[in-house]
């Protein structure tokens, strides 16, 4: 979770799909392709854009990454999550000399709790490649539209503006129900210049985020013929945000309140103040996400990812309005909010990590069998002990189950990468149990005895 992102990506065992290869299609072909320079990278990912889906950007990301072992998935994927956090308190502040350290904590600890589908966004290769790893690039895009960046203030502004052609255009290309809040945002701040002061960078930012969004939504008809459901499922979406959000947007409601209050006591409109005005946009942003979402026939938690990214935005933007004219009272609240998602989070840690144990055992247990029977059929236990969201196997079909594992796409291709003849899930199977680290241990007996556990770490 949010506490400690480096030793969590290391335990979840990496999700082996086809784009380790080049991508030629669903399914493995005879005569495989690997991946040997950027041209063969750079074709694989326009092949897959032009039959599975348009997020190029993404699965830029995950083929290139899969090229590398798993460590240096878990370092990037480590320090992407801590950009975030930095970016989203930029948006409060313009400089990161003067982030607040309590400020940050209670973004890091928002975003271990409250993004929906955790597992999927943040450990899966391939989740956090679409939406985490995404998550700098629009937000630095749009941090020069925050503070309206001045061209005569830029020491090379043509280099700045093609900076922002390129991020623009990628930010445009992120995802669905993000590329096209991205350009809205970009749109509002261009025309809220005057027109005789608008910055040519806003310009041609906002028109390569624009063909980036096309070239997204105009490629998405693979992946389009796979979907089940339909579209304009208002309730359900309506329903699903209280389930994924309710918690952040009764945080947002109350924060509100309290600056209702106080724009009502001291006259000033969210015009004046920038704090306001940016937790009115985030707030903003976070509802055209989720209504690009009646657009969808499915609606996995993930889909909620963006919206959430920009509701804590809100939330911090918020407080720090709050203190400026309530520092005592703010502070405390900080600090409580800080203290109360601590305590839930050390607990969901430790679980999550006992989780991650029982499925890199069953992973481990899965090679060492394939390895030791090299060319042959083998029958492995599949991963076991899934049971939150936080894991990235929830919901995630790692091998499925029959005599025939060629007619299973998962199996198909784990045996395409482990050069066997067939790969068998077969749940009778014993799971080997390694070698346990002290925090390993503690989480373990964490969840045996509850907090007790911390007992025995000390007389140890």
């Amino acid at each position: 979770m949010g506490t400690s992102p480096s030793r969590a990506n290391k335990k979840p065992p990496a999700m082996l799909v086809d784009i380790y290869f080049q991508y030629n299609g669903e399914w493995p072909a005879t005569q495989l392709k690997s991946i040997h320079n950027i041209w063969d990278l750079l074709v694989s990912v326009v092949v897959h854009t032009q039959t599975w889906n348009g997020r190029f950007v993404g699965d830029f990301f995950i083929q290139a990454l899969m090229q590398f072992p798993k460590i240096v998935f878990n370092f990037a994927n480590s320090l992407v999550f801590i950009v975030v956090g930095l970016l989203i308190n930029l948006f409060v502040v313009r400089k990161f000399t003067e982030i607040s350290s309590l400020s940050l904590l209670l973004t890091y600890l928002l975003l271990g709790l409250l993004i929906p589908d955790f597992g999927h966004t943040m450990f899966w290769m391939s989740g956090a490649c679409n939406y985490l790893w995404m998550t700098p690039i629009y937000l630095a895009f749009l941090w020069p539209f925050r503070w309206n960046i001045k061209e005569h203030q830029l020491q090379m502004p043509r280099f700045f503006t093609a900076l922002m052609i390129f991020l623009g255009f990628l930010s445009g290309a992120t995802n669905e129900n993000i590329g096209p809040v991205v350009v809205i945002l970009a749109y509002v701040s261009y025309l809220a210049n005057d027109l005789n002061h608008r910055q040519s960078y806003k310009y041609w930012g906002l028109l390569a985020a624009i063909l980036g969004m096309l070239i997204m939504l105009l490629n998405n008809s693979g992946e389009a013929l796979n979907q089940k459901g339909h579209s304009f499922q208002f309730l359900n979406i309506l329903w699903k945000t209280i389930n994924y959000s309710g918690y952040l947007l009764g945080l947002i409601a109350i924060l509100f309140l309290i600056s209702g209050y106080l724009i009502k006591k001291h006259q000033f409109s969210f015009k004046t103040n920038d704090l306001l005005l940016t937790s009115l946009l985030a707030f903003g942003a976070a509802g055209l996400s989720v209504g690009a979402l009646v657009l969808s026939p499915q609606l996995p938690g993930r889909t909620w990812y963006g919206a959430t990214i920009f509701g804590i935005i809100c939330v911090v933007t918020l407080l720090a309005f709050l203190r400026e004219y309530l520092p005592k009272l703010t502070l405390t609240v900080i600090i409580g909010l800080n203290l109360v998602c601590l305590a839930v989070t050390v607990p969901g840690y430790l679980k999550l990590t006992n989780e991650f144990l029982a499925a890199a055992d069953s992973f481990k247990t899965e090679i060492e069998i394939i390895e030791a029977n090299p060319h042959k059929v083998v029958k492995v236990p599949g991963i076991k002990g899934v049971v939150t969201e936080y894991n990235p196997y929830k919901g995630t079909a790692y091998l499925e189950s029959g005599n025939r594992p060629n007619e299973h796409w998962e199996n198909a291709w784990m045996a395409k990468y482990y050069h066997s003849e067939g790969v068998i899930l077969d749940l009778t199977v014993p799971v080997k149990h390694f070698k346990r680290d002290p925090l390993d241990q503690l989480a373990e007996n964490f969840v045996k005895k509850g907090w007790s556990a911390f007992n025995l770490l000390l007389v140890k």
